[in-house]
């Protein structure tokens, strides 16, 4: 069965924004010509159409193809992915033939590809999305004098981001001073640039973690070798440093088993918010995740946040993104009931570089 006229124009929409925004302005050259072969392909646009209306058909179709490559699939196509070629041989350039090359890949294992696009699900561990994070994390921690932070990340897929105290985060200043924070000796060094001319707020020395847990519609196992592919397969290719990052960060998470629940937040959020250590500041946070709840499930998530304040105070920590490829953080407080949201910083989306805000009421 074809997929409805409305899908086809979301996929359309979704593909000229990956086209014109994501894929330039994180550095994927690669992503930006297929994406504009995919709008001009009226078949390639119905089949990526397969996949849930909640889902990112760009990301799910491009990772689709990556991941068959990263498990040793032999194509020409791969010559243009530097991460599936290493040290093989530098990159092709992308250029006309690269979308013809695709269309064949794809075509050639349609089925299979079908497959993930319908059953599959984008759950990026971006690590550097941390560094973005810390700030926010400081921010609730020095209000919370010496309560001991306790930790649910939504969506947290492999759970990497969970881990962020354990990693080096280093943030490269306008003025060329650099200021770092955390373990100098972990294996996941991590920088941001910061622009614009409002400080960082100050960090404190150290933070203290009592206590964390994730969620995720389908938590992936670090442990699990091809399920730690798919989790590759959602990285831009260009990204080699990302593709590094995610097998260094991997280690701190097996190293540190955290509890991951799987099952929707709405539905598993009210039970886990009553394991939460009552002497701690409750960080409820989530990361490019929101934009996949409907206007009601987030509505229902801050209805759930603002009932649990009437017991305890409750920070809820986002990264949502905007049109234009690059996100947002707000820090929301839900205290006694009332709820007051303040846009903190923009970012890149992977946490490239990092913009503070004065602070401000929504």
């Amino acid at each position: 069965m074809a997929p409805p006229r409305s899908d086809i124009d979301r996929v359309r929409r979704y593909f000229h924004n990956f086209a014109e925004y994501q894929a330039p302005e994180n550095g994927s050259p690669l992503y930006q010509v297929l994406s504009r072969g995919v709008l001009n392909d009226p078949d390639m646009l119905r089949f990526a159409a397969s996949c849930p209306p909640s889902q990112l058909s760009a990301n799910l179709l491009f990772a689709a193809v990556h991941e068959l490559l990263l498990s040793g699939v032999q194509h020409p196509l791969r010559a243009y992915y530097p991460d599936v070629l290493a040290d093989e041989n530098p990159a092709r350039t992308p250029g006309p033939e690269t979308y013809a090359l695709f269309q064949d890949f794809v075509w050639s294992r349609q089925e299979h590809i079908r497959s993930v696009l319908e059953t599959r699900l984008v759950q990026t561990n971006v690590v550097r999305r941390t560094t973005c994070l810390l700030p926010l994390f400081a921010e609730v921690a020095r209000r919370a004098a010496d309560l001991p932070l306790a930790l649910i990340e939504i969506g947290t897929s492999a759970g990497l981001n969970l881990h962020w105290d354990r990693y080096y985060h280093r943030y490269a200043l306008p003025s060329g001073v650099s200021h770092s924070w955390g373990d100098v000796g972990s294996p996941v060094h991590l920088t941001t640039q910061v622009r614009g001319d409002t400080p960082l707020p100050a960090m404190p020395p150290a933070m203290r973690v009592a206590w964390r847990r994730g969620i995720d519609l389908n938590p992936i196992d670090v442990n699990d070798v091809a399920a730690m592919r798919w989790i590759r397969a959602l990285i831009f290719p260009e990204h080699i440093e990302r593709h590094q990052t995610l097998e260094a960060a991997a280690r701190v998470a097996r190293a540190h088993p955290v509890p991951v629940l799987k099952g929707d937040a709405l539905e598993r959020l009210p039970a886990l918010l009553e394991e939460v250590p009552p002497a701690s500041q409750l960080c409820v946070y989530a990361t490019m995740v929101l934009n996949q709840f409907s206007a009601d499930g987030r509505q229902a998530l801050r209805d759930l946040l603002s009932a649990c304040s009437q017991d305890r105070p409750v920070a809820l920590l986002t990264m949502e993104g905007v049109r234009e490829g690059w996100g947002r953080l707000y820090l929301t407080d839900f205290v006694d009931g009332r709820i007051g949201r303040r846009h903190r910083a923009d970012c890149h989306a992977h946490g490239r570089w990092l913009a503070w805000q004065a602070a401000a009421d929504e």
